[in-house]
């Protein structure tokens, strides 16, 4: 994935878990709470999903770099 797509996507991702995070509070305090907790859901979802890829990445990341400078000696 080239630069500018990746860089539209974190964007829309961010604007997002905004407007979810923001539309459940409204929702909440409107007294929809049913819809609230199925908003609030889908938020923490995402962020799980974000933060289970990063973690693997990061780990990719520190195992290249391990590989490539234990190839050096």
């Amino acid at each position: 994935m080239n630069d500018k797509k990746k860089g539209k996507l974190q964007v829309s991702v961010i604007v997002i878990m905004i407007l979810l995070l923001v539309a459940a509070f409204v929702l909440f305090f409107k007294g929809h709470y049913s819809v609230a907790f199925v908003l609030f859901g889908i938020f923490i979802v995402i962020i799980n999903f974000i933060s289970n890829w990063t973690g693997i990445k990061n780990a990719d990341y520190v195992y290249r770099k391990i590989h490539k400078n234990n190839e050096k000696w």
